[in-house]
């Protein structure tokens, strides 16, 4: 089987798609032969597997190399400077570019499959797309995106979702919201879960402390992680973390996304003084350790695709508070506490109950082992290669 992938969100900063693809493609990559020996692979004709990556120009064989965290983040910044319509102009005129070189090689090669990663698919007919679309807050929660991206997805969802043969996600949650919003047939949509990068567990004490010292961290402490942006809600953790029966600090590593950040001011104030640390985007040693150091991860977002973060957090024996909504109950399933994400005081509770109770907190460490062992990117590498199979000419 040759299968034909976006490869620009991979080079991205290592965050929720970028990290998706990574580890899927690099789990595929160790189950190929044994799982492509079975016979129903072999009588189709399909049973090598090639992955050719492609980001605009040429297909390469190799996955291609990260973002550089720092220049990824000054470039988005002065990109977010100019004004919506031109952003959107821009972007519209690279994917219709883009698209007419995919075309171009598609005539070139033969391959059995495209897998688009980048949300829309594209406007392909000489091979079959599976296209991943993982979260509709686009359309459901479009205040909290810029406007161009929203106009971007609206138009090409619009007008390309046609060409899609399958549309594969990330969770039952936005499968039934795909089904729902579109109007397409349930057999058309497939969810596989993700899972916690193999990267994260439990390390010493002394990497963690090490790791704190570092980023100038103080030695107990609340941890969120995610980018910076509206809809994870950080207004709402603020408010919580004033009201909560407990001093302890609040530490926020992620990068600072876009949108409105009413809550850079909150925190200036005298009350919240050292209760607050930021770090920005780390490397995934050092988080990893920021994990395992946390007293609990608190994720209040309003909406998630899947919610990568929580089974993190489990995976490094860190206890997790998160919200009732949308995906995060099926991915967290027993082995958290959740709260509504409309309520604070609901959120503060949580916070007061993980620092003082610990019979509560190392019950949630231990449900959280079993909750996150239960996702494993071979599965999901596996899952991914039947739905290749079943779309695949």
């Amino acid at each position: 089987m040759k299968i034909l992938i976006n490869a620009i969100p991979m080079t991205g900063l290592l965050t929720g798609i970028a990290r998706y693809l990574r580890n899927l493609y690099c789990a595929m990559n160790l189950i190929e032969q044994p799982y492509l020996s079975n016979q129903d692979l072999s009588n189709s004709g399909i049973s090598n597997l090639e992955l050719s990556y492609f980001q605009g120009k040429i297909a390469v064989n190799s996955m291609p190399p990260m973002a550089e965290s720092e220049q990824c983040q000054i470039a988005t910044k002065s990109v977010r400077k100019l004004p919506d319509p031109v952003i959107f102009g821009i972007r519209a005129a690279r994917w219709l570019k883009y698209e007419y070189n995919l075309n171009k090689l598609c005539k070139k090669k033969t391959f059995n499959i495209y897998h688009e990663t980048a949300y829309t698919p594209a406007k392909l007919t000489s091979i079959p797309t599976v296209c991943s679309i993982y979260d509709l807050s686009l359309r459901r929660y479009s205040e909290t995106h810029p406007k161009e991206r929203v106009w971007f997805f609206e138009y090409f969802i619009k007008t390309r979702l046609k060409y899609a043969s399958h549309i594969l996600t990330i969770s039952e949650f936005i499968k039934h919201e795909i089904i729902e919003e579109f109007k397409v047939p349930p057999s058309m949509v497939t969810a596989v879960p993700l899972a916690p990068d193999p990267l994260f567990g439990l390390c010493s004490a002394d990497i963690v402390k090490k790791t704190g010292t570092k980023y100038n961290l103080p030695e107990t402490y609340l941890l969120f992680v995610s980018s910076l942006e509206p809809r994870k809600n950080i207004d709402l953790l603020i408010k919580a973390l004033q009201t909560a029966n407990t001093d302890i600090p609040l530490v926020l590593v992620g990068w600072h996304g876009w949108g409105d950040k009413k809550w850079l001011e909150k925190i200036k104030q005298p009350a919240l003084k050292k209760r607050i640390y930021i770090t920005g985007h780390l490397p995934d040693d050092d988080l990893k350790a920021i994990y395992n150091g946390a007293q609990a991860l608190v994720y209040p977002s309003l909406y998630e695709g899947f919610g990568l973060p929580i089974i993190e957090a489990m995976a490094c024996g860190c206890p997790v508070i998160c919200s009732d909504a949308a995906s995060m109950p099926e991915v967290a399933g027993d082995a958290a506490i959740l709260i509504d994400p409309a309520k604070s005081d609901e959120l503060a509770f949580a916070i007061e109950t993980i620092v003082h109770d610990t019979e509560i907190k190392n019950n949630l460490v231990k449900k959280g082992f079993k909750q996150a062992a239960g996702f494993t990117w071979d599965s999901t590498a596996r899952k991914t290669l039947e739905i290749f199979k079943m779309v695949a000419r």
